[in-house]
C-alpha cells in the first residue's frame, strides 16, 4: 500500500505500536557522548530519525542550554511519536519512514540514526535519504556488533513476541558488517571523521552500540 506521494504506508502495524506511555528507551550514556560531540562540531540543527519516545529530545530541554540544538524527531510508528509528543508537548515531533524522509535537501545540519538501521531490511535507502537531508553530518549508532562479510544480515529476532503472534514487518535485528557499510558511506560521499564504542559511550558493557560520525561531502 502506497500513499499519493508514491510512499510505503508508514501508517501500518509495526512491534514498536504495541507500547504504551510506559515504554522506557533505555541507559542514556550513549546519547549524552553524541549530543557533546554535536555540540563540539558546532551543529545547530538536529534531525532524530528513529527517535522513539523522545529520549535525546528529553536530554535537550533538561540540559538548560547545554544542547541548544533545533531539534526535530521523527519515527515509524505513530505510538512512539504520540507518546513522545505526550511527554513532550512542546517538542517537534511527526511520523515519517527513514528510508522516505519528507525534508527538504540539505534541511538539517546532522541527521541521526541511532538504532535505526538495525530494524530496516533496506539500510542502503536510509542512509541515502540521511545524507540527501544532511547539510554536514550523518551520525549513526548501531545496536549489535559487526559480522563478517558475507553472513545473512536479514535474521529476525521474535523481540519479546509469544509463541502464536504473526511477524511484525519490523521485527528485524540486523547485523552488519563493517565492508558493507564502508561501501554505502564511499557511495554515498560520506567520509568517518569519529567513531567510538565500548565503554567510552555505554553504561552497560553488554550492550554494543557502535558510533560513528561521518561528513558529508560534495
Amino acid at each position: 500500500m502506497t500513499d499519493n506521494l508514491g510512499y510505503k504506508n508508514i501508517f501500518m502495524k509495526t512491534y514498536w505500536d504495541s507500547f504504551d506511555s510506559s515504554y522506557q528507551m533505555g541507559p542514556q550514556k550513549h546519547r549524552v557522548y553524541i549530543l557533546n560531540l554535536l555540540k563540539e562540531k558546532e551543529v545547530e540543527s538536529l534531525l532524530d530519525v528513529g527517535m522513539g519516545t523522545g529520549p535525546i529530545y528529553g536530554l535537550i530541554e533538561s540540559s538548560n542550554g547545554i544542547w541548544d540544538f533545533n531539534y526535530k524527531g521523527t519515527d515509524y510508528s505513530p505510538v512512539m511519536v504520540q507518546i513522545a509528543k505526550d511527554n513532550f508537548p512542546q517538542g517537534w515531533f511527526e511520523v515519517e519512514d527513514a528510508r522516505h524522509l519528507r525534508e527538504p535537501d540539505n534541511s538539517w545540519d546532522c541527521v541521526l540514526l541511532m538504532h535505526c538501521l538495525d530494524h530496516l531490511d533496506d539500510y542502503q535507502s536510509a542512509i541515502k535519504e540521511a545524507t540527501r537531508v544532511a547539510k554536514k553530518y550523518v551520525c549513526i549508532i548501531l545496536w549489535r556488533s559487526f559480522v563478517f562479510e558475507g553472513t545473512n544480515l536479514n535474521s529476525k529476532n521474535r523481540m519479546g513476541k509469544q509463541e502464536g503472534e504473526p511477524d511484525w514487518e519490523d521485527t528485524f535485528l540486523q547485523e552488519y558488517s563493517r565492508e558493507s557499510l564502508d561501501k554505502e558511506f564511499e557511495k554515498n560521499h560520506l567520509v568517518l571523521v569519529h567513531e567510538a564504542s565500548g565503554s567510552a559511550i555505554n553504561s552497560d558493557e553488554s550492550h554494543y552500540n557502535w558510533m560513528a560520525l561521518l561528513q558529508k561531502t560534495p
